[in-house]
């Protein structure tokens, strides 16, 4: 029997999964990962300090690229069993170019959240920020707003963990887990709402058409 794989395999969750092990790997094998960190890694207290040693898209930069970089094999490992869990389910539920977009979005949202409250509140904006947790909490996200439960226990087990971690001395920023979960259900609602006014447009012209259409030909009919 023929197998479809294209559209059994979730085509960008995959991607990212192996984009993020490829990094990590690259890293690990050349042994400047710690490089990588130092020199792409987020620093939550520049965020809200720019100044010309430490211009905008430098910070700009960082935002994005310490999105794909991971501390090492568990902390990869973590974030992709839960890429891996619902990621499928969500790609499929607002489609490949929204997902991506959300993923990216919710990794720059939960920084930014993280930053606030590192910089701010707990006074470790210092510390250099890492990791792909806020993207894949955006993912859980979209899962949420796309009505899978499941999405709020994985989310639960992410914050316990990172609230043990930083008990046991792991540096774990469950702050950019909410922001970024916090981001891909807001982004999927309002993409989601969107499309429905887009439709509802559609819809609207179509029956305005089909309308005068009837209308015409009864106006045929009888002055026939």
């Amino acid at each position: 029997m023929y197998v479809n794989l294209a559209k059994r395999i979730p085509l960008a969750t995959t991607c990212l999964i192996v984009i993020n092990i490829i990094i990590l790997g690259l890293g690990l094998v050349s042994g400047s990962q710690l490089q990588i960190i130092r020199n792409y890694g987020f620093i939550p207290y520049n965020l809200f300090h720019i100044n010309n040693s430490n211009q905008l898209s430098d910070v700009v930069i960082r935002l994005f690229s310490s999105i794909f970089i991971h501390s090492g094999i568990a902390h990869l490992a973590f974030n992709i069993l839960a890429l891996g869990y619902l990621g499928g389910y969500a790609e499929r539920s607002v489609g490949i170019p929204r997902y991506v977009l959300i993923y990216i979005l919710a990794g720059i949202a939960g920084a930014v959240f993280h930053s606030a409250i590192a910089s701010y509140i707990l006074g470790s904006g210092h510390v250099i920020l890492i990791g792909a947790s806020g993207a894949i909490s955006g993912v859980l996200g979209i899962a949420a707003a796309a009505g899978n439960r499941s999405a709020y226990y994985w989310l639960i087990i992410q914050i316990v963990f990172a609230i043990y971690g930083s008990f046991a001395a792991i540096a774990i920023a469950f702050t950019a887990h909410i922001g970024g979960f916090i981001a891909g259900v807001i982004l999927t609602k309002l993409f989601v709402g969107i499309e429905r006014l887009k439709r509802a447009k559609y819809f609207g012209t179509f029956t305005k058409q089909l309308w005068y259409m009837v209308e015409r030909i009864e106006y045929m009919y009888e002055t026939l």
